[in-house]
């Protein structure tokens, strides 16, 4: 089984943009791919859906069970690790999660920051769009 970490952008992508929820919904629904998130990253996630720049493209029910099914089909850790590692700290977060969840992959839509990274340790970083080229 695949160990996923997915990136906050690549969800509310999802949330907003029905091309980006089927996309995505190929691996959320693929019992394959086991899903990691841990606190920081739901949190971040929550606070995200809920800006009201978003509102005009989905009502607080839709989020509600957006962030539902996420819940569910994903695996809570606890990350302990400190990791200072990308060019922009604030995403070093998704790296301590991928390190302490051993995770294979960490999808992500940030380029510059995470994507020309390629790897951390042995957790590979790719595109929604290269993962499912290769994983489906």
């Amino acid at each position: 089984m695949k160990r996923i970490v997915i990136d906050t952008n690549l969800y509310v992508s999802a949330l907003i943009n029905s091309n980006s929820r089927k996309r995505l919904n190929l691996i959320i629904e693929n019992n394959s791919f086991k899903i990691l998130l841990d606190i920081s990253l739901f949190k971040e996630l929550f606070e995200v859906c809920y800006r009201p720049k978003f509102r005009r493209y989905v009502s607080s029910e839709q989020i509600q069970s957006f962030l539902e099914i996420v819940n569910e089909r994903s695996t809570l850790i606890e990350t302990t690790s400190i990791i200072r590692f990308s060019p922009d700290l604030k995403e070093d977060f998704l790296l301590a999660l991928c390190q302490d969840g051993e995770d294979d992959y960490l999808l992500t839509g940030n380029k510059i920051d995470l994507l020309d990274l390629k790897q951390f340790g042995k957790t590979y970083i790719l595109s929604l769009t290269d993962f499912l080229i290769l994983n489906l």
